[in-house]
């Protein structure tokens, strides 16, 4: 009886045991799977910091040519001031003309007077 009893008990371990190593298995089986797609993250996450990277030099020489666009843009706008301050309107224009006109006028007038008097 004590046989019977043993290779009942046996045969208890033995499938208790199958069922262990089929879990273990399995378990394996999981590990390997995650480790497979941790790796392929791990891939994608380089490739995402690559373009990320390669963004941000392109986002960079954007800034840069936006500044010299803008630099441009100011230097053309300080010249467009300038241009205007130093620009007379058209009647301050005939106004001067008139003016010089004028002062030619008295001046020669002036020398005459002069030229006359001297004889």
């Amino acid at each position: 009886m004590d046989s019977g009893i043993t290779k009942v008990n046996d045969l208890g371990i033995k499938s208790e045991l199958e069922k262990l190593f089929a879990k273990i298995k399995l378990l394996i089986e999981k590990n390997n799977n995650f480790k497979e797609e941790n790796y392929l993250f791990r891939q994608k996450i380089k490739e995402m910091e690559s373009q990320i990277s390669e963004m941000k030099i392109e986002l960079s020489n954007m800034n840069s040519g936006l500044l010299n666009k803008d630099r441009e843009i100011s230097e053309l706008k300080n010249k467009l001031l300038d241009e205007k301050k130093n620009k007379i309107s058209g009647d301050e224009k005939s106004m001067l003309k008139s003016r010089i006109r004028e002062l030619m006028i008295r001046l020669d007038t002036h020398l005459e007077q002069k030229a006359n008097n001297n004889f």
